[in-house]
């Protein structure tokens, strides 16, 4: 296959769908969880056994406070309400507690509840970027220093700059994705989500220098043709590893993506690695490697001029 030949194509693609993640983030913004604005928890047990999160979220519909309640099952009957509204009076309080006894049998003594301080998620917020930026930022190193010694005519840094910016692309298009549906369904931007997105970072980036240590073996072993043919070559001989490793993370996530309700915070976390996923597979096949052809072919023209 000749991987290189429609790459130009392969940049437009994913040009549209960073400026259309950009644009959804900037216009409808990311509606973050309880974990990062603070809010109200509710935890309670059941005596026998516990609803499907489907019937509680019903009895609680009618309560505006709760609109947007996430709800976590815990142990085998335990419950936890995370709910947006840092400040619940008296009488929502008495009114969530009295729908939610229609759903089955609570255990007074087990009922609690607790504020969550914006002063956490602060602290969780700034932690979370500050994450983010030094895990791009120690890849960039990273991929510099271990293909240091990569033959010419790509520097080590160049390397390390496209897997870089192949993680930006990776990572805001499931963050434009969130708040698009955020938009449209409330979906919040929770840790199990930004859990999703460092697992993004990793799987990807693993597939990414898959494809560069091939260019990398096949420069030393070829010295015959051009860059832009070992490119092709060592994308042939790994497209089927990339392809296989990121189906096999997709067949497990479908599954646990329909046993989640829509309530449960790990659906948007299976939902944001499928998302991540497919996303990462095009950029670490059709864009990293490429984007280095055009570079070098961008460097050979200004050479000729």
């Amino acid at each position: 296959m000749n991987f290189l030949k429609y790459s130009k194509l392969y940049f437009v693609i994913a040009i549209v769908a960073v400026v259309l993640s950009i644009y959804s983030l900037f216009a409808y913004g990311l509606k973050v969880g309880i974990d990062f604005e603070g809010g109200s928890l509710i935890q309670f047990d059941y005596k026998n056994s516990r609803p499907e999160t489907s019937s509680i979220q019903n009895a609680l519909s009618g309560i505006e406070e709760t609109k947007n309640v996430q709800i976590q099952p815990m142990g085998n009957n335990g419950v936890a309400l995370k709910i947006s509204k840092k400040d619940i009076s008296p009488e929502v309080y008495n009114n969530i507690i009295s729908k939610i006894k229609e759903t089955g049998e609570i255990d007074d003594k087990s009922i609690s509840s607790e504020t969550i301080s914006p002063l956490v998620g602060k602290e969780l917020k700034d932690k979370t970027i500050l994450v983010v930026i030094v895990a791009l930022i120690a890849m960039l190193f990273y991929i510099a220093i271990a293909f240091r010694n990569v033959s010419k005519p790509i520097t080590s840094f160049q390397y390390g700059l496209s897997s870089t910016l192949m993680l930006f692309h990776d990572i805001i298009i499931p963050l434009g994705v969130i708040a698009f549906l955020g938009h449209l369904y409330g979906v919040q931007l929770t840790i199990p989500v930004i859990t999703a997105l460092l697992t993004i970072v990793g799987s990807c980036i693993n597939n990414t220098v898959v494809v560069f240590d091939r260019i990398r073996e096949n420069l030393t072993k070829d010295r015959k043709s051009s860059y832009e043919e070992i490119v092709n070559k060592s994308l042939n001989e790994t497209f089927v590893r990339c392809i296989n490793t990121s189906l096999t993370v997709i067949i497990a996530l479908i599954p646990l993506y329909y046993f989640f309700n829509n309530e449960d915070g790990l659906k948007y976390f299976t939902l944001t690695m499928g998302i991540g996923i497919l996303v990462g597979t095009f950029s670490s096949v059709f864009l990293a490697s490429p984007l280095l052809v055009s570079w070098n072919n961008f460097r050979q023209k200004r050479k000729g001029k």
